[in-house]
Formats: C-alpha cells, sequence, structure tokens
C-alpha cells in the first residue's frame, strides 16, 4: 500500500508570507492616511462652497443680506459652520434652529489669509483686477450676501444694510469703495496640505487646492 502523499505549507512559510505582508501594509499606510486627510480637506472644502451657495441663494430669495458664520473654535459649537447667520452684528452668531450647518473634521481648521501660503498667486487667479476688498474687516465672522446674491459687507447699525462696495479697508489694506471678494482658507493639521474657497465679486465661488512642490493654487471646480 503506497502512502498518501500530504500537500500544504509549513509554518515557515507562513512566517514568511506574513512577514511580507507585515511589510507592505507598513510601507502602504502611510499613503492610505495621507489619502484619507486629502479626503478630508476637500471634503470641508466642498461642503463649505456648498453651504455659500445656498446662502447666496437664500439672500436673493428672500431679499435681504445673510451671513455664513463660522464658529470654528467657538466653545459652544467647535468647528461648525452655519448659514444665514442673524444680521443684528452686535452677535452675528445667532442663527434659527434648522438652517443649514456643516462641521469640520477637527483635523482641518479655518486659517486667517495671513496664514495662506503664496496668497498673491490665488488672488492673481481669481480676481480680474487688484482694486478689490477682500473680506471686510467687519466680516470677522465670515462672507456675507446681499437681495442682488452678491458679496457684501453689513454696516455698522444693528439691522442695517449690507453694502456691495466696501466702506472699511480690508485685510489687503485696500481703500474704502472697492468691489468686495471673500477668501476662507483649510488647513489640514494632520499633513499640512491647504485648500481655499473664495468668493469674486460677481459672486463666483471657486475651490482650490494648494501645490506646495510648485508653491501654485490649482482651481478644483
Amino acid at each position: 500500500m503506497t502512502k498518501k502523499l500530504q500537500s500544504g505549507f509549513s509554518m515557515i512559510e507562513l512566517m514568511v508570507v506574513v512577514g511580507i505582508a507585515l511589510v507592505l501594509m507598513a510601507m502602504g499606510w502611510p499613503l492610505v492616511v495621507n489619502v484619507v486627510n486629502n479626503y478630508r480637506l476637500r471634503s470641508a472644502g466642498a461642503n463649505y462652497s456648498n453651504l455659500i451657495q445656498t446662502t447666496r441663494m437664500r439672500a436673493v430669495q428672500d431679499d435681504r443680506y445673510y451671513n455664513v458664520v463660522n464658529n470654528v473654535g467657538a466653545l459652544v459649537q467647535p468647528n461648525v459652520i452655519n448659514a444665514f447667520g442673524n444680521t443684528l452684528l452686535a452677535n452675528p452668531q445667532n442663527y434659527a434652529i434648522g438652517d443649514p450647518a456643516i462641521a469640520l473634521d477637527p483635523s482641518v481648521v479655518i486659517q486667517s489669509r495671513a496664514a495662506a501660503p503664496n496668497v498673491a498667486n490665488l488672488e492673481g487667479l481669481f480676481l480680474p483686477t487688484p482694486n478689490v476688498t477682500i473680506n471686510p474687516t467687519t466680516n470677522v465672522w465670515g462672507p456675507s450676501f446681499g437681495p442682488r446674491g452678491l458679496p457684501c459687507q453689513p454696516s455698522a447699525a444693528v439691522g442695517g444694510t449690507c453694502s456691495y462696495s466696501s466702506t472699511t479697508a480690508g485685510q489687503n489694506g485696500q481703500g474704502p469703495a472697492l468691489p468686495i471678494a471673500f477668501e476662507i482658507f483649510f488647513r489640514n493639521l494632520r499633513n499640512n496640505t491647504w485648500e481655499a474657497v473664495t468668493i469674486n465679486p460677481a459672486a463666483r465661488v471657486r475651490q482650490w487646492s494648494y501645490d506646495r512642490i510648485n508653491n501654485a493654487w490649482t482651481p478644483l471646480n
């Protein structure tokens, strides 16, 4: 009687395969983490752009001005951004229950224009002229839109109007009575990647990605 041959893997062979798999996982894990972080940043910019468009259309529909309120960093609602913010400048972070809102991943933060990389390159791509007031100083909470659907700067009076040209110098140091534009910058703290959402004086909303290698901004829409 012949002995039946048995086939299979030895313990050493299994350990070699497992070792190879662990090495491949270790090599690929940073790539996976980077992809996830980029996705979170891209989602933040896309959701913010959609919130801006919703606010803009609602301002036209209701024939009044509305704010996009960046509550990021607030103690009550950290990482939350609301649409249709109250026009009472004494407390612009008020909002009505049921109004649209988005929440950012904790790894994604809104950064100031002064901290953003190569702002001159970005502004050269989306602004028709340098004579624009960007992020008016009275819009401390975020962008505002008037009944025409254009970016505006609310007056200092409670319940006042929203002017389509600046009444005070903006963060770029330009003088008054200039068209208004907005720039909002997002940074992922985990991989230091940047994105931006811009609104030109004609209310075109665009999303941008920053290329660290070329030190330049690239449009995403």
